[in-house]
């Protein structure tokens, strides 16, 4: 009941225009709640967003344990016209937010195709403008850069890879890049004024691109590389939620696809980023409600995906999908709200 009046306030209050509550331990399903518009049930697929990382960080570590793209490797190896910068960075660096890749630029506004975008931030920009950033900035571009290295290596298109190697094994079946127009998938009402405003921070003057047609992309940089039926590594992924209760199970209790000391390796050290994930903090989008060990997502669309492993019967699942309406909103306090509502050790703030 408490998380069902929480999705009631976020929805009454124009935070998102639908969501999607989960709350389980690796084995089980303990809550499930759906509100807003239409179609909006326990099945509807949203938009991963920056979600879509950890699904890459998970075929990273597949990809390392079988020795096809070590992440040891140096980015180099691969790219030879790296810049100097990143030549030398191990490929985990990239998942780490430790490689010094700038946050993020508009590829859509300084590129015109995913090769010359991949070009763009693997040369460090123009005049080094992408590299030289300080220790544990948070990167969208050295997600996109991980995700062209494994096409690059393998020779595979990634969301292929995902399938195959992540999605198929893990029984991810509602997951898919860039679907397009389909009848399961929420809305998006948000346009691109974030960008807008992060641009005009790099001296670019840049359009709001407005809402997306349905089954494409909130994220501006995603609809540009991303067509129909793909995905790039920071973004493009659609999903339910029991698809990322899945992959959440998998990273509390490995062993059906990753390796245990491979999970220990990605979670180990310190900072606010574990390989593929973020750190629990108490004013970011966890809350106290978690333990100090937990490590999660969010999306700027709207998601945000939490994993205790110090909860209650082995561990739980924290899995909040939703339609973000306003850009500018902070609604990390939603997400730590809600895992108030669905926790014992919680009260509401």
């Amino acid at each position: 009941m408490r998380v069902r009046t929480f999705l009631g306030n976020l929805v009454g209050q124009n935070v998102v225009s639908a969501a999607v509550a989960l709350v389980a331990t690796g084995e089980e399903i303990e809550i499930e709640e759906a509100v807003g518009e239409a179609p909006a049930g326990i099945a509807t697929r949203f938009d991963f967003a920056s979600v879509t990382k950890p699904v890459v960080a998970t075929l990273a570590l597949v990809l390392d344990a079988e020795g096809s793209l070590p992440l040891a490797t140096p980015i180099g190896d691969v790219w030879p016209e790296a810049h100097a910068r990143l030549a030398r960075r191990p490929l985990a660096d990239l998942l780490r937010n430790r490689s010094g890749l700038a946050a993020w630029t508009p590829l859509y506004h300084r590129c015109g195709n995913l090769d010359a975008a991949a070009e763009l931030i693997v040369r460090g920009g123009k005049d080094g403008d992408l590299v030289g950033a300080r220790a544990g900035t948070y990167s969208d571009l050295g997600f996109i850069l991980y995700g062209r290295t494994a096409e690059r290596r393998l020779g595979v298109p990634l969301m292929a890879l995902l399938r195959e190697r992540v999605l198929g094994p893990l029984g991810m079946d509602g997951v898919e890049g860039t679907p397009g127009e389909r009848p399961d998938l929420a809305a998006s009402r948000m346009g691109t004024g974030q960008e807008v405003r992060l641009a005009a921070k790099q001296g670019l003057t840049i359009p709001d691109l407005g809402p997306p047609p349905l089954g494409r992309p909130q994220d501006g940089n995603a609809r540009f590389l991303n067509k129909i039926g793909e995905t790039c590594g920071h973004a493009g992924l659609f999903g339910g939620a029991r698809d990322l209760w899945r992959l959440g199970a998998e990273w509390l209790a490995p062993g059906r696809l990753l390796k245990p000391e491979g999970v220990a390796a990605a979670l180990a050290g310190g900072g606010r980023f574990a390989l593929g994930w973020w750190r629990r903090s108490l004013r970011g989008s966890a809350g106290r409600a978690l333990s100090p060990s937990s490590f999660g997502f969010t999306g700027f669309a709207g998601d945000s995906f939490w994993i205790d492993p110090l909860g209650p019967k082995g561990g739980r699942i924290f899995v909040l999908l939703g339609s973000r309406i306003d850009p500018f909103m902070d609604i990390n306090r939603w997400r730590r709200r809600f895992h108030s509502a669905a926790s014992a050790r919680g009260r509401i703030r």
